[in-house]
């Protein structure tokens, strides 16, 4: 019996967020690594309230960088060593749709997690509460974007062992821009200055990475198989 693309997602979903509620010390990670760190600027630099301020979102966005790069790694290593990235190849559902989906339940099992402590650590760091809202919205557009780009060079390293180190040199340089229009919109922000354009910029990148990264990340898996 043939099963409709809807319900293979929904399936494929439900398991990999139920894999990722079984190792909830893997999503923990990330966050407790944002907090540690976010927690030491005020130790390092004291305890000025204008410098806190001033650095506050650039500190945030690469804070939420690092701790996603932590568990970008592993986003199709369990599919490889058990064979279930090999059925979703022969599988008769577009393996572009299904690896979309798997990113999706990356960033959700990665990134919203980070997204719903951001605040507590713009806090930490005198951020005014009025910009909370524009970094909340940066990261909401910027997150996913580091994910999409982060799943192809994923799937490109996917047949080398220990790709962690070519993994961030890869992904950092690739990670700039969006860091950069994140911190622009967030800054803009703090100084009373308009901030819609940078996230019409992250929005628009979003939307391209949404439609090119998914057919890239499953040639680039064709490619590091049959390899």
């Amino acid at each position: 019996m043939t099963v409709s693309t809807g319900a293979a997602c929904a399936a494929l979903l439900r398991r990999d967020l139920l894999l990722a509620w079984r190792r909830r010390g893997d999503i923990a990670m990330p966050v407790l690594y944002a907090v540690i760190v976010a927690t030491l600027f005020p130790f390092a630099l004291g305890p000025e309230e204008a410098l806190l301020q001033r650095i506050a979102g650039g500190v945030i966005l690469v804070t939420v960088l690092l701790a996603m790069l932590l568990a970008l790694d592993a986003m199709f290593r369990g599919d490889i060593e058990d064979g279930s990235l090999e059925q979703l190849l022969l599988a008769p559902q577009p393996l572009a749709l299904m690896l979309a989906i798997r990113i999706f339940a990356h960033w959700i099992t990665t990134a919203l997690p980070l997204i719903i402590i951001s605040p507590l650590l713009a806090g930490m760091l005198h951020l005014p509460t009025p910009v909370m809202g524009v970094l909340v919205v940066a990261l909401l557009l910027a997150t996913p974007l580091l994910s999409l780009i982060g799943a192809i060079l994923v799937a490109l390293t996917a047949g080398t062992r220990r790709s962690g180190m070519l993994l961030a040199l890869m992904l950092l340089p690739l990670c700039v821009p969006v860091v950069i229009f994140a911190a622009g919109a967030v800054a803009a922000a703090q100084q009373g200055l308009p901030w819609v354009a940078p996230i019409a910029w992250l929005g628009a990148a979003l939307v391209l990475a949404l439609v090119l990264a998914p057919l890239a990340c499953a040639a680039a898996l064709r490619i590091a198989l049959d390899a």
